[in-house]
């Protein structure tokens, strides 16, 4: 009998990590009565699973001495080991993170005694919302209209639409309009994250300086023997088809935490440990990194993972802008790298500054292929701000203990500052090519440009994401 509040019901909920998940239910006339009620609420929880990033890591130990399972193999890649000039090795590891959209999730719903049903919500997909509360809730998918509100951050995370299917339910139990809104604390704790991966890579150097072999042991997370949403890696993904011995292994974790597609999707965190990689493998071959990639853009063994050309015309196009080659200065560096994703075609030089580990990144030239650009101030504001993300992203992690997120707000989750942000110099190669995707292409290569660059500047290879694992303070 607290004041202000009108309903409290549990909800049982289903299995559906993405659907409606059980709990209980606080309905009020303000969101600040109902907040105050549920800090005095008491519920004793079942403990469903206990995952920990502990336990991932161990078992990723674990997992990394085993073959794993072939995803590909083209030639013979243990025979060109053998026969190698040089091999190089190295680990990479990120973290789960969240999309910490700046508005936490938050829908508001009308059910009517005619069974229509009203939704007021900022999805990405509101068809696939009507269908998920269509099936909750047993219902026809013609008596619900969502009615699309302006998005305050989605970035994946409004794909999955476990806010709506809340609010609908509750609407249906109260008849009366029902706004749901969540806190920071639920919307970093109940995420759909990026899922964490290790990297375990070998490259085979040829005589001639070129990769003669790549071999790349995979260790990623799924459920029931397949990998979860946002945890696959394509078996076409270069460098397969630019060295004529491949290999992709692939082991999986089993994984009980809520994952999604998140910015890219996955691209933001695969293309930081393959470029970085490629950094380490010209260097041993004693080759400039930049034309060590344009090599390796040169020639395909089979079918190519993605146009050779327009990826090689925009690591031109920055290099040149950026005037790759020269020297920065003195604790200064340069770094590089180049991507392909949703269409289009993006490559980064970075330039940073260090004190010590302290590291300013200074800017970024970017070389951009994504077809004709008509609103050119449009596609430069996607550009920076999928470059201030990926530098935010490489600061952050989700951890996890007994089951839950051990993070909770932006006292523990700190995404950057604006005096972080770094300047940028857009260069668009403008084609006939079809128009394609621009908010997302731009994230993946300023990662490993950025660490790349602050191997240039300090000797520090990163290999762990967050940075401060290397001791790198931005």
């Amino acid at each position: 009998d607290l004041p202000g509040i009108t309903h409290a019901f549990v909800v049982e909920g289903t299995d559906d990590l993405s659907g409606l998940m059980p709990g209980v239910a606080l309905v009020g006339e303000t969101w600040w009565a109902v907040n105050s009620a549920r800090e005095k609420l008491q519920v004793e929880w079942a403990t469903t699973h206990s995952d920990s990033s502990e336990g991932f890591a161990a078992e990723a130990n674990r997992l990394a001495g085993t073959p794993g399972a072939v995803q590909r193999h083209d030639g013979d890649v243990d025979a060109a080991m053998d026969a190698a000039a040089k091999v190089v090795e190295a680990s990479y590891y990120y973290p789960f993170v969240s999309h910490c959209n700046l508005e936490p999730q938050v829908a508001t719903a009308l059910y009517h005694e005619s069974g229509r049903l009203e939704m007021w919500a900022p999805t990405q997909n509101p068809r696939g919302a009507r269908g998920l509360i269509a099936r909750t809730l047993g219902m026809p998918e013609e008596n619900i209209h969502i009615e699309l509100e302006r998005i305050g951050g989605g970035f994946g995370r409004r794909l999955t639409h476990d806010y709506m299917v809340e609010t609908a339910w509750i609407a249906r139990v109260v008849k009366k309009p029902i706004q749901l809104q969540w806190t920071r604390e639920d919307d970093l704790q109940h995420d759909h994250y990026r899922p964490a991966a290790w990297h375990h890579f070998r490259a085979g150097i040829g005589s001639d300086g070129r990769m003669s072999a790549f071999d790349h042991h995979f260790i990623t997370f799924g459920r029931n023997g397949k990998t979860v949403s946002g945890a696959g890696l394509s078996p076409r993904h270069y460098p397969a088809g630019l060295v004529p011995n491949f290999r992709l292994r692939q082991s999986i974790i089993d994984c009980n935490v809520p994952t999604g597609p998140w910015r890219s999707p996955g691209h933001s965190a695969y293309c930081w440990a393959y470029q970085s990689f490629f950094d380490e493998v010209a260097l041993a071959a004693e080759r400039d990194q930049l034309a060590f990639r344009l090599d390796l853009l040169s020639k395909a063994y089979g079918e190519p993972p993605l146009d050779l050309a327009r990826t090689a015309g925009t690591l031109r196009k920055a290099a040149e802008a950026a005037g790759w080659g020269r020297d920065p200065g003195p604790n200064r560096g340069l770094g590089l790298a180049f991507h392909f994703d949703h269409g289009s075609f993006v490559s980064h030089v970075a330039q940073v500054h260090a004190e010590g580990k302290r590291i300013r990144v200074e800017k970024l030239w970017s070389g951009i292929d994504c077809g004709p650009v008509i609103n050119l101030s449009g596609a430069t504001n996607q550009v920076e701000g999928a470059i201030v993300d990926a530098l935010s992203t490489a600061q952050l992690e989700i951890t996890f203990a007994n089951g839950a997120a051990e993070q909770s707000n932006f006292s523990d989750y700190m995404l950057a500052t604006i005096d972080q942000a770094p300047e940028v110099e857009c260069h668009f190669i403008q084609s006939d090519f079809p128009p394609m995707g621009m908010g997302e292409p731009p994230i993946a290569p300023a990662t490993p440009a950025m660490a790349n660059a602050i191997y240039a500047a300090t000797g520090v290879r990163i290999r762990e994401q967050p940075w401060r694992k290397a001791g790198i303070i931005v």
